[in-house]
This record gives C-alpha cells, sequence and structure tokens, in this order.
C-alpha cells in the first residue's frame, strides 16, 4: 500500500484508431476501383500523361505560375497590412477610402480585373512617348501595351489588388485579435505608437493569421489559371495549347492538376512548419 504522501501513476489505454484505419483501408481500395475502368477503356493515355508530366514546356508554365502567385501574395501582404491599418484608423476619412478598396476589389470578379488591366487600361494611358525636354526629338513611343502592360504585369496588377483586399481583412482580424491592454500597457510606458504598431501589435498579429494566409498562397496558386485568359503562360495555358493539337483533353487536364496538387501539398508543409515555428499564442 502506498503512503498518503506517495503519487500513484496509473497506466492510460489509448484507445486504438480502428475507424481511421477503416477509413484509410476504404479510400485506399477505392482508388483502384475507380481508376481501373478509365485504365482499361481505352481513352485514357497513360503514356501521354509520362510524356508531358515533366516536359519543358510544362516545367516552364510551372515556374511561371509559381512566380506569378509568390509576387502577388507578397505584394497583397504589403498593401493589406496598410489597408487594415487604413481600416483601423482614427481618421473616418481614411477608414472609409479603405473600405471602399476592400468594397471594390473584393467585391469584382478577378477574371473581369484580370481583364480590365490588360485590355482596357492601356486603352485609357494610349500612347507612352519620351522625348528631350523642349526639343521635338523622340526617344520612345510606343503603345502601352506594348511597353507595360505586358501579360504577366497586368496579372500582377490584377491578382495583387485583389488578393489585398482579402489579406486586409485577414490582417484586420489578426490586429483586432491582439489584447488591447497590451497597447494599452506600450503607452503607458512611453513606447511611441509607431513601434507599438510594429513590434508589438503587428508581430502578434502575423502570428495569429498566419493559416489564414497560407490559405490565401494557397488560392493565389490556383487563382493564376484565370491569367490563361489573358495569354499570360502558366500551367492551363501550356496544357491546353498542347491538347489542342493533339485532341488528348482528360491527359493533359490530369497534368495540370498533378502539378497544381503538387504545389498546394508543399506549401501545405511549409505553412505547418512556420505554424510550428511562430505559434500564435
Amino acid at each position: 500500500m502506498p503512503g498518503p504522501d506517495q503519487q500513484v501513476f496509473l497506466p492510460v489505454r489509448r484507445p486504438r484508431p480502428w475507424g481511421q484505419i477503416l477509413q484509410a483501408c476504404a479510400v485506399v481500395a477505392a482508388v483502384p476501383l475507380i481508376a481501373l475502368p478509365f485504365l482499361r477503356s481505352g481513352v485514357f493515355d497513360l503514356g501521354t500523361v509520362g510524356r508531358y508530366l515533366f516536359g519543358p514546356t510544362i516545367l516552364e508554365a510551372v515556374w511561371g505560375t509559381l512566380s506569378l502567385a509568390t509576387l502577388s501574395t507578397a505584394l497583397a501582404i504589403v498593401l493589406g497590412t496598410g489597408v487594415a491599418l487604413l481600416r483601423i484608423s482614427g481618421n473616418a476619412v481614411l477608414r472609409a477610402a479603405a473600405a471602399g478598396f476592400v468594397f471594390v476589389f473584393r467585391g469584382t470578379p478577378m477574371l473581369v480585373q484580370l481583364l480590365i488591366w490588360f485590355y482596357a487600361v492601356p486603352r485609357v494611358i494610349g500612347r507612352v512617348s519620351l522625348s528631350i525636354p523642349f526639343t521635338d526629338v523622340v526617344l520612345i513611343e510606343e503603345q502601352a501595351a506594348s511597353v507595360f502592360f505586358t501579360p504577366f504585369v497586368a496579372g500582377l496588377f490584377a491578382l495583387t489588388l485583389a488578393e489585398s483586399a482579402y489579406m486586409a481583412e485577414v490582417i484586420r482580424s489578426g490586429i483586432q485579435g491582439v489584447d488591447q491592454g497590451q497597447r494599452d500597457a506600450a503607452r503607458a510606458l512611453g513606447v511611441p505608437s509607431g513601434k507599438i504598431t510594429r513590434q508589438i501589435v503587428l508581430a502578434q498579429a502575423f502570428r495569429i493569421v498566419m493559416p489564414a494566409v497560407g490559405n490565401q498562397y494557397i488560392l493565389m496558386i490556383k487563382n493564376t489559371s484565370l491569367a490563361y485568359a489573358i495569354g499570360y503562360s502558366e500551367i492551363l495555358l501550356a496544357v491546353s495549347r498542347v491538347y489542342y493539337t493533339n485532341f488528348k483533353y482528360l491527359e493533359l487536364l490530369l497534368v495540370a492538376a498533378f502539378w497544381y496538387l503538387l504545389l498546394t501539398a508543399l506549401i501545405t508543409v511549409l505553412q505547418h512548419v512556420l505554424e510550428r515555428k511562430f505559434p500564435a499564442r
């Protein structure tokens, strides 16, 4: 018998996750049942998938997708942070302007914004010219579309502005999740307001919203497929150029789906690593 001051530790039996094991087995068994009819039908050509899966054109398009999505998301975080700070500003005019920005760019389809930036904005700007002052010597005179608004630039503008509207609301929720008492304590200690915003509020807000920012990055990877409409060389445009010539629609679309899933999986792993390294609390 243990004494009154002795602690007794009883072994804890963990329940075996038989339900999860059975579900996993069912999923694994269902995959060949679904895939075999396609493989035996003769409609699906596995060799075409293997031939184009790592082809140079497809790999170049994967890089185009990743670069556009990454740069757009990074710029959207910067711009969205500024808009989020304006949304909680004490100035009513700035709050209204930020709210209007979010309303416009979040309320219009991203495809419409892409088409506006690629087709409409260059027509509004017109010709771009560079001349020597006080002379009639013209150094450059080109259409705005050929100089600035390439498919990449138009896609970058459209995706960044649209994503920054969503990112502003995400970051604003993180800012509001920081305890007000910390700001009050910092002000009582005489910490400048700019330093409070950077080192106390935003530092914690970004930890809070890191999962949401990761999800937005994943969405941006998939939203780059909309740039297909303006001729940007991304995954969907690359595979479409191939299946328009060989009519292997299913095989080439599976190639595109594979790369989107792979990029999404890699970003998800990176997101989990960052969440563990920088926990919210």
